[in-house]
């Protein structure tokens, strides 16, 4: 499992004090840029080659509060991979206490051009597809 951390910052709690159930979408997507960056490449350089990954789904199941200041991580695994769409797994955790606060998933798939239809990346872009499949099958030691 590949993790991310920092501390929850003040604008995205509410009024109850604690992460607003709309930000947990927005936890997982920096930790998905970020594992995204770590294993194959900045997603802005990904852009620039004219790749996008969009989402088709994402969910999740809230289990424990977080408030300003914790620190929390972002534990997430690349679980399907086919070269077209791929889904990854997440946990969020209050690292000071270590309460499971959210676990989710998100499901995605590769695009080229304005059309936005799905594409093999295999062929277009096989350094990328390389990159991925490594990175799923490091997920799976």
């Amino acid at each position: 499992m590949w993790e991310y951390r920092r501390k929850v910052r003040y604008y995205e709690t509410d009024r109850m004090g604690v992460v607003h159930h709309s930000n947990y979408l927005r936890l997982i997507e920096d930790a998905r840029m970020d594992w995204i960056r770590d294993h194959v490449m900045n997603y802005n350089d990904m852009e620039k080659l004219g790749l996008i990954i969009p989402a088709v789904s994402a969910s999740g199941n809230f289990k424990a509060f977080l408030r300003y200041d914790d620190e929390f991580s972002v534990t997430m695994k690349l679980v399907k991979f086919t070269g077209v769409r791929l889904e990854f797994t997440y946990e969020i955790h209050n690292t000071q206490t270590g309460e499971l606060c959210y676990e989710g998933e998100s499901v995605h798939y590769f695009a080229a051009g304005d059309d936005y239809h799905p594409i093999s990346i295999k062929r277009k872009f096989p350094e990328i597809y390389e990159a991925f499949a490594a990175a799923k099958e490091k997920t799976e030691e």
